[in-house]
This record gives structure tokens, sequence and C-alpha cells, in this order.
């Protein structure tokens, strides 16, 4: 497995997150996860992990992907709101 894409459908529409695996020690986890909203490049996420498997590294990573995405429409959310 190279890695892998999801779709996470946040309140401002569906977000794109790309997980690819880069090369780490046997028995160690390295990967990126690039997110996009409509096609835009919005952030990459770096995770490093001694001793843990890929599939968990896989799901470490694509939970701190939603909780940025997460982030990113609350921040955005507040500068809607803010008066004038």
């Amino acid at each position: 497995m190279d890695g892998e894409t999801f779709v996470y459908d946040g309140r401002a529409g569906p977000w794109t997150c790309t997980i690819s695996l880069l090369k780490a020690d046997d028995g160690n986890f390295a990967a990126v996860g690039d997110i996009a909203f409509r096609g835009e490049h919005r952030c990459k996420l770096v995770l490093t992990r001694p001793g843990i498997s890929v599939e968990t590294g896989i799901g470490i990573l694509k939970c701190r992907c939603i909780a940025w995405i997460e982030q990113a429409q609350l921040d955005d959310e507040e500068q809607t709101t803010l008066p004038a």
C-alpha cells in the first residue's frame, strides 16, 4: 500500500485528503497528508512515529486531517462573523 485518499464531508463541503506513505525504517511509520478544498491545496501534515503499524499510523493521520479541517472551518466561520 502506498497510501490512500478519502473525502471528508465538512460543513463547507467535501474536503479531499490524500495520505502518502514515506520511506521509513522497519517498524517505524512515516506519511504525509495533503488536504484540499475545492481543488485548492490547504495544508500538508506529516506524521512520523516509531513502532506503529501502517494501519495505525494512517488512522492517526486521518484523525489529524479531520481535526485540522474542523478547526479550519471554525476559523473561517469566525472570520465571516466578525463585525466590520
